[in-house]
């Protein structure tokens, strides 16, 4: 994610930090090339082309992508907090688990995509994401509607699909977990230990129903929640 703000020194190095727009205003020095011939070239306005630049804007992923083809860099490069003197990315800022307002930020730059995207479903840290029509219950597909609930009965359990498409980036990681609202009645979310970088799709998921009655389980209603980590760098093709 590209960040917005203007800063000159690493507080916690001596490291010089230069923001991605006064960055991009050197690079474009470099190649000759000024803030119209930009425009035409992504086909951004050269209004969001000066907000880069003037650090009122943050480089979305799709910008990423267009400012990598044009100067030569990847689109990853451009997605970077700050830039060394030399040019070089410096990636040290936020690292770890994302929180409500990084989340949100990600998705609005592009960086992550969770469609579709309800901020009311943003919690502290993490976000929750919703039941798709079709759940799997011993061999039998079961279509819900708004109006018709699956009763999961005590012992029982069933495989569904998040309603929403998910895609990480490469140095993104996400974890699937229940949700308290729900593991109270006995819930249980059963999901794979990590969704991987550059996961793209709907988030498969089992439900059990560890608790003594039954629960009504409804589509396009909460029912896990996804953290997402971001990694300190990409990890190497295995």
């Amino acid at each position: 994610m590209a960040a917005g703000r203007r800063g000159k020194t690493n507080p916690e190095t001596t490291i010089a930090r230069t923001a991605p727009g006064a960055h991009l205003r050197a690079e474009l020095r470099r190649l000759g090339l000024d803030q119209v011939a930009v425009s035409k070239a992504t086909g951004v306005s050269r209004q969001s082309v000066n907000n880069i630049i003037n650090g009122r804007q943050t480089i979305s992923r799709a910008m990423a992508g267009k400012l990598g083809r044009l100067t030569g860099h990847s689109s990853d490069y451009w997605l970077s907090e700050w830039f060394s003197e030399v040019g070089t990315p410096v990636r040290t800022a936020v690292t770890g688990v994302l929180v409500n307002h990084q989340i949100a930020r990600a998705v609005n730059d592009g960086v992550i995509i969770i469609e579709p995207f309800n901020a009311g479903l943003l919690r502290a840290a993490s976000i929750e994401l919703t039941l798709a029509p079709e759940v799997l219950s011993k061999g039998k597909k079961h279509t819900l509607s708004p109006r018709r609930a699956f009763a999961l009965l005590p012992g029982c359990s069933l495989s569904a699909n998040t309603a929403e498409h998910v895609e990480l980036p490469s140095d993104h990681l996400g974890r699937l977990g229940g949700l308290a609202s729900l593991s109270g009645a006995g819930l249980v979310v059963s999901a794979p230990l990590q969704i991987a970088p550059g996961f793209k799709g709907a988030l498969t998921f089992a439900l059990f129903n560890a608790g003594p009655t039954a629960i009504p389980l409804h589509v396009g209603k909460p029912v896990a929640a996804l953290e997402i980590v971001r990694l300190a760098a990409s990890p190497e093709a295995t």
